[in-house]
């Protein structure tokens, strides 16, 4: 998570940015991709906001909110570009930022050595905090070349005020966070690994847009192993067994998706 001002960076390369756009929490909980649905449309205005990518509008937190609010929420935002094996830091007080491209993973680590993913974020959604102290142990490391838009904390702090939707737009989607990190947890006590590394790549694989057949994703075992709070041996001989199930197909550096409704199944979601 990033400070709008100054945003701290625990690795070796640095950001670029911020610059300025010109005028114009995690807060997830199901990492797959939905586009908003007809009643989220309802209200949300004819003109899609000017600046943003074309469908960045109607994905993640940005889908629960009307075009105007959105105008009104990214005007006088600053952009910044964040390179792959970042990981970037929540201080307190550090405002929103919207994902306009690329992918974060949020995981919690602990002293072992060992990880496990919390989620995935990518384009429409946001991060930061406003609160007093920033989350104990939570880390977002940047998986893909990200684009954030540092939004102004005035602004954000206003439309908190004075705009109710706005206000429960928040409270739904941190709603929903801590719903799906309820569900990781219990995943990682009581499933098993093969169904963990289901999980993890559905969400992988779902960044970008629908689930479907013929997606590859370009992730290591030890990734993996990573995201899922197990080691490398283990998760090899579980995309064995997907792979042998005809749910994956896997190759030097990576794997594809076959049968997306399979593995939808086996991470536990419902279909």
């Amino acid at each position: 998570m990033v400070d709008p001002k100054a945003a701290r960076l625990h690795a070796d390369t640095d950001t670029t940015g911020p610059q300025p756009r010109g005028k114009g929490i995690p807060l997830t909980v199901d990492t797959r991709y939905v586009e908003a649905s007809p009643s989220q449309g309802v209200g949300r205005g004819a003109t899609p906001p000017k600046g943003l990518p074309v469908g960045v509008a109607e994905r993640g937190f940005l889908a629960r909110l009307p075009y105007e609010l959105i105008e009104e929420l990214i005007e006088s935002s600053r952009s910044a570009s964040y390179r792959i094996g970042l990981i970037l830091e929540t201080p307190t007080h550090a405002g929103f930022a919207l994902i306009v491209s690329g992918a974060l993973r949020y995981y919690l680590p602990a002293a072992n050595g060992r990880q496990v993913t919390v989620g995935y974020l990518g384009p429409g959604n946001v991060i930061g905090t406003v609160q007093n102290e920033s989350t104990a142990g939570l880390r977002i490391q940047v998986i893909a070349a990200t684009i954030l838009w540092h939004l102004q904390a005035d602004r954000v702090h206003l439309l908190i005020e004075r705009r109710p939707e706005f206000t429960q737009a928040l409270l739904d989607e941190a709603t929903h966070g801590l719903r799906h990190s309820f569900q990781v947890l219990a995943a990682s006590a009581f499933t098993t690994v093969r169904a963990r590394v289901a999980r993890d790549i559905v969400e992988r694989a779902s960044l970008s847009g629908p689930l479907r057949a013929g997606i590859h994703l370009s992730v290591t075992h030890q990734s993996l192993a990573d995201a899922t709070g197990s080691v490398r041996e283990v998760v090899a001989r579980a995309l064995d067994t997907l792979k042998h199930e005809g749910a994956i197909e896997t190759a030097r550096g990576g794997l594809t998706v076959l049968d997306p409704d399979a593995l939808t199944r086996l991470a536990g979601y419902v279909i």
